[in-house]
């Protein structure tokens, strides 16, 4: 049978959930550490319920109470929104309800049937509400939760979506005493490619424009390879072993606070034509260039295997650069611009806190992203609002992607070239003080060359004579 792990922290988490509000639900963010196996990293509950109280001592009952009073919309914010907070080893893994009933671990319930509804609606719902999709994985199968504070137990079981609906299967639970272990790795990802716009409407979507950007940068990295510690690993070896003889052949031991280095390698694009196929020149419309570093963190469990790490990292660097998109492309008043246009943009860096501090597990992170002018309190409130996280302003780690200078906006390597009649007419419109400045330089230059004329004509003169 499929196992669920949660920590005793989840357990407390639960428990509070059922008693302070009643009735609570949220997401499950977790990883599928190997087959059949689940782990859990965090439960967030969902601020639904708290936004509809008035007042925090009033005994009305407000808000959801069912779980087929559960606002779809919410939930489905908070999972999407999450999706773009978590690093790419994790995912939003399903759904969990607390409550005092003890209906809500009773499978024969209402309250099951009710989630079955709910979850086939919500699979339909994530897939229409991704703006930038990520093809890498289609999932079919989530995990449903349930707790509740008068049984002081809880259930869990897997759904898997089909087209007509979807049916649950049993999965075992258990909280564990003991913490979890995790691996970091680090990795750097610089981009600086120009892709070519093809469209030739004189109006262009930039929205449909990235997502074809971002499907480029996917393929690329599928086909990339990535060194670990700067050596290639075989994919088939499990993490554990890989570890523990990288630090044998060290002579020091294993340490799971340690991060280890990823190094992305990209294939030479003039060889990724096959054969003796010629190169196709085409016309295009414009371009859009992506030029930065995406740093990427991710936390692998010791039974993943060297592949799934590669996976992690590839799968973290697409979804940080969709995040960023995702954001730049909301505070787009109008999506459609002319093929003329001219955008320089500065996207959001990304900053990382701790989710589990203090619970006596390993300390994992997540990331926010902020604009230049921003402070850290953006991504402090964010992750309370959509993960439940207290956390401080001061232990957020902003310092990983650094904020580019003023000058690289102004970087000649981004203008667009210019025609002789272009240029004239550029200096042609130079205002009153700058026409003053290009009088100033002429004149001296006009000096300049005529010394150097007389220079040379003395030197000829003596030599002559």
């Amino acid at each position: 049978m499929a196992k669920l792990l949660l920590s005793k922290s989840d357990e407390e988490y639960l428990e509070k959930c059922a008693t302070q509000m009643k009735f609570s639900y949220g997401i499950i963010i977790g990883q599928k550490s190997e087959p059949g196996k689940y782990i859990v990293v965090h439960l967030a509950k969902n601020d639904e319920e708290e936004s509809d109280f008035p007042d925090a001592d009033s005994s009305a009952t407000v808000g959801p109470q069912k779980v087929d009073q559960i606002n779809l919309q919410s939930l489905g914010n908070q999972w999407l929104s999450a999706g773009k907070m978590i690093p790419g080893s994790f995912n939003v893994m399903g759904l969990f309800v607390a409550g005092v009933s003890k209906d809500y671990v009773d499978d024969s319930s209402d309250e099951f049937k009710s989630a079955k509804r709910l979850f086939f609606d919500m699979h339909n719902l994530l897939k229409q509400g991704h703006q930038f999709k990520s093809n890498e994985h289609d999932d079919t199968e989530y995990i449903f939760l349930t707790y509740s504070s008068a049984a002081k137990k809880a259930a869990s079981k897997i759904y898997n979506y089909v087209a007509n609906g979807g049916t649950f299967s049993p999965l075992d639970y258990r909280f564990v005493e003991k913490p979890f272990e995790w691996y970091t790795f680090e990795c750097n990802y610089e981009l600086n490619d120009v892709f070519p716009i093809l469209d030739a409407s004189e109006k262009i979507n930039i929205e449909v424009q990235f997502q074809k950007t971002i499907d480029t940068v996917r393929n690329s990295l599928n086909a990339s390879e990535i060194f670990l510690q700067n050596e290639c690993v075989d994919d088939g070896q499990i993490l554990d072993s890989y570890i523990k003889h990288l630090h044998q052949g060290g002579g020091r031991k294993a340490n799971s606070d340690e991060s280890y280095k990823a190094t992305i390698f990209l294939p030479i694009k003039c060889q990724n034509t096959k054969g003796n196929q010629r190169i196709h020149v085409k016309e295009f419309n414009g371009t859009i260039r992506l030029s930065g570093v995406v740093s990427s963190r991710v936390w692998c469990n010791p039974k993943n295997t060297i592949g799934d790490v590669k996976r992690f990292i590839r799968e973290d660097v697409i979804r940080s650069l969709m995040a960023r998109i995702q954001v730049y492309c909301d505070g787009l008043t109008e999506p459609n611009i002319s093929n003329d246009a001219i955008f320089i943009s500065e996207p959001p860096r990304r900053v990382y806190f701790n989710v589990n501090a203090g619970s006596g597990q390993k300390s994992i992170q997540f990331s926010d992203y902020i604009f230049r002018g921003e402070t850290p309190t953006v991504a402090a409130a964010q992750a309370k609002q959509i993960l439940d996280l207290d956390i401080t302003p001061d232990s957020i780690s902003a310092d990983l992607e650094g904020v580019p200078e003023d000058e690289t906006f102004s970087d000649t390597s981004f203008e667009m070239p210019t025609t002789d009649k272009q240029k004239m007419q550029k200096l042609g419109s130079l205002d009153p003080a700058g026409q003053r400045d290009l009088t100033r330089t002429m004149y001296m230059l006009g000096i300049a060359v005529s010394l150097l004329v007389l220079v040379i004509a003395i030197v000829v003169h003596y030599f002559m004579k």
